[in-house]
């Protein structure tokens, strides 16, 4: 099987293994995570002609959406389970839904179920990729997964969990999975192995949901210590 090819310029991001409790390493503001490397991924708004529909590709033609370009990624894993911590800068934070025209702010860490899923259509119908998404208005994140532009499925995992904070301009917020997790086109993730990566963030006050979102466009290598 030929494996995807990797943006020229990425560089390897390390989950790296720290002795620590899951209380500690799923707090965005622990200084556990003084002691990981952070890595800083930029981002570009995902092209119009990845977004699903006409109407959308119309609308936000002459619009700017995707305005997150910088995310600060650090990643760790205590044999039990495994966490990113996402910083991003954001004007305001919206953390919720009450209308129509009022989106929340979110962010999503995405893997290859296979190693050669094309990223920039999510997948494609036998190569899906999955992701795990947050938003501060969730109890806990959904794992998605995806065969293609606008097949996205949400379900709730339990072994899936999530903190975030905003403060000063800006969010830090941790997404963590056990590595005993398994469902229908689940990632399976094993320390010591080489796997791929990518993140997207939305802005919600910029009315971005969706497609309409900010992401690495080629996946990045990712390094699981054992």
């Amino acid at each position: 099987m030929a494996d995807q090819q990797l943006a020229p310029d990425a560089g390897r991001m390390k989950v790296s293994r720290i002795e620590a409790d899951d209380v500690t390493l799923l707090d965005p503001g622990s200084d556990i995570w003084n002691e990981v490397t952070s890595t800083d991924i930029l981002l570009d708004p995902t092209p119009l002609s990845a977004q699903p529909s006409t109407y959308v590709q119309a609308k936000w033609e002459n619009l700017e959406y995707g305005r997150s370009r910088n995310l600060a990624v650090r990643a760790a894993h205590n044999k039990e389970n495994i966490y990113f911590r996402l910083e991003w800068e954001d004007p305001a934070a919206d953390d919720g839904i009450r209308d129509t025209d009022q989106f929340a702010d979110a962010a999503a860490v995405l893997f290859p179920v296979a190693d050669d899923a094309p990223l920039q259509s999510m997948g494609s119908p036998k190569q899906p990729v999955n992701a795990w998404y947050w938003r501060p208005d969730l109890e806990l994140p959904y794992s998605i997964t995806a065969q293609g532009t606008g097949t996205t499925r949400r379900t709730v995992d339990p072994e899936l969990g999530a903190m975030g904070g905003y403060s000063s301009g800006r969010w830090k917020v941790v997404v963590r999975r056990s590595f005993r997790s398994s469902g229908d086109q689940y990632v399976i993730l094993v320390p010591g192995e080489a796997r791929k990566v990518a993140f997207a963030i939305w802005q919600g006050g910029n009315q971005e949901r969706g497609g309409l979102k900010a992401v690495t466009l080629e996946w990045q290598p990712l390094e699981i210590d054992a």
